[in-house]
């Protein structure tokens, strides 16, 4: 079972351990700097070898590396966790700094602990079922709106609301038609750019 870590009372215990080998002021630059670097945080039990050593908090991790922008439902459901379980275990992902979380629209969106080029949000729309579904459909071709929700069996409405939203944020180009109706076309650009970002947040740093 692990001590809790202060750095208080482990600072004695290096000086001993090394034997003098080092200085006072070395062995206390090289804890703080292991504190600044997240390995262990004082006032916890725990390091980052124990954190990565939890299969759950490993599959919560992965989980959000490659679906960055994933939300506290969306996670539960696909990793079969419960609520008290889940914010337990994404509590301490957070507290090591491996993970950050964002808020939109009164929903927190997850991602590793780096940039993303100032597209979170975006990342975070991908998540959404509906998005998901528009962004498909239009793959195969450009389509009005009236199109989009036939095809999609969904009301008008609720299609317009997130076809504003995706033209707003450049995921969708709009095409003017002769008479004058608008089709809507994958941004290919976007889609790329998203797709690298997406590629590059796999790699976990944990220095």
């Amino acid at each position: 079972m692990h001590k809790q870590f202060e750095l208080a009372s482990i600072l004695p215990v290096c000086f001993k351990e090394f034997d003098r080998s080092y200085s006072q002021l070395t062995i206390t630059e090289a804890v703080n700097n292991l504190i600044e670097k997240r390995y262990f945080l004082p006032g916890t039990a725990l390091s980052i070898d124990d954190i990565m050593n939890n299969s759950v908090r490993k599959n919560i991790l992965r989980y959000i590396q490659v679906n960055p922008g994933a939300y506290n439902r969306l996670i539960r459901r696909d990793l079969n966790l419960g609520s008290n379980e889940f914010n337990w275990h994404v509590g301490m992902l957070e507290k090591f700094k491996l993970i950050k979380k964002e808020l939109f629209n009164r929903n927190y969106g997850y991602f590793e602990n780096h940039s993303f080029m100032d597209h979170e949000y975006d990342l975070f729309l991908m998540q959404n079922g509906k998005v998901k579904k528009i962004l498909e459909t239009l793959e195969k071709q450009p389509a009005s709106i009236s199109q989009l929700a036939k095809k999609m069996e969904m009301h008008w409405s609720t299609v317009s609301k997130y076809v504003q939203v995706l033209v707003k944020r450049e995921f969708l180009s709009v095409i003017l038609q002769s008479n004058n109706k608008e089709k809507y076309a994958i941004n290919q650009v976007l889609k790329i750019k998203l797709k690298k970002i997406i590629n590059g947040a796999v790699f976990v740093h944990f220095a």
